[in-house]
């Protein structure tokens, strides 16, 4: 009986690490400083800010631009989440950008909207596709570029190869993924659509990256590599992203734990590819860049092994 004790203590800290992550993180959304772009005059932008501010502390982020285009085009480029004009009575909203960010923001104003005796009419000026309409489709599909990163790192780590098989054997990994997931993504369930070659190139990148440092942590650390690295881009790295959610919805210590992670900034890289025409990557592409030169890194370093005692030699 003392020897099954260990091994169900160790699942049920497995679970516990699962729950605390994934629950703590996403059971309770609530914006934080959510940026919205504000048509108008600077008094009036003001007002409003000073409004949110004493609903919702610290929870949006009110900006102000001079012109409709202007704001339009800060959504399009994903340096706001929406446009208010409150002249016209409108909200423009980018439910593609997060099904969450669009609903929390539309029913915030139009609240406010209603408490001042007005009605707000709301725009959707980046839509979900068809085949999401909950918008839950890209953060799955990162999971399915994170687990083979992990095989492939698993699985040529087992026999004999050098360091330059085993770079190429991520790489061709990755691209053969790439290809068949965008493949289902887009052309099968239509679920991520429109940006094929987009599409293959960043996921690509997400393999490729998580291929190369679990093949570094586990040449390094053996077995608890991999270990290592389900802890830090699956336990982590996936509820740090936001999830579904978004960033801007979790709490924001976790939120900064996750964009330097490459799960959640490969999230944002796949939706602006898809969805916002190639717009802000800079970012994403810089920490996938410096995730990869870390598994590089941890590949090409000489590894000191303790040598072996002398086995002694039995008489004849």
């Amino acid at each position: 009986m003392r020897k099954l004790l260990a091994p169900v203590v160790l699942v049920t800290l497995i679970g516990l690490a699962f729950a605390a992550s994934f629950v703590g993180a996403l059971h309770q959304p609530e914006p934080h400083g959510v940026p919205v772009a504000v048509v108008a005059p600077a008094q009036i932008a003001a007002q409003l800010d000073a409004g949110l501010s004493e609903r919702r502390p610290g929870a949006f982020d009110i900006r102000t631009y001079p012109d409709e285009a202007g704001a339009r085009a800060a959504l399009g480029e994903r340096e706001v989440e929406a446009v208010l004009l409150p002249q016209q009575g409108k909200l423009v909203v980018a439910s593609a950008g997060g099904r969450t960010a669009s609903t929390i923001v539309t029913q915030v104003f139009s609240t406010l909207a209603q408490a001042q005796g007005q009605t707000l009419t709301v725009e959707d000026a980046h839509p979900l596709p068809p085949g999401d309409t909950g918008g839950v489709a890209g953060m799955f599909y990162v999971i399915a570029l994170v687990i083979p990163g992990i095989a492939i790192a698993v699985l040529i780590g087992r026999g004999p190869a050098s360091t330059a098989e085993r770079i190429g054997a991520v790489a061709l990994a990755a691209v053969t993924v790439a290809l068949a997931n965008a493949w289902l993504a887009d052309v099968v369930f239509g679920a991520l659509p429109g940006a094929y070659l987009g599409l293959v190139a960043v996921s690509a990148a997400v393999t490729f990256t998580l291929g190369l440092v679990v093949s570094g942590l586990v040449r390094l650390l053996g077995t608890p590599g991999v270990g290592l690295a389900a802890l830090l881009f699956v336990v982590v790295g996936v509820p740090a992203s936001g999830g579904p959610l978004g960033a801007r919805f979790i709490p924001e210590w976790y939120a900064a734990i996750g964009n330097v992670l490459p799960i959640g900034q490969g999230t944002v890289a796949i939706r602006n590819t898809v969805f916002f025409d190639g717009h802000a990557l800079a970012l994403p592409l810089t920490v996938l860049g410096a995730w990869a030169l870390a598994g590089l890194v941890l590949l090409l370093v000489p590894v000191r092994r303790p040598a072996l005692a002398p086995q002694p030699v039995p008489a004849t």
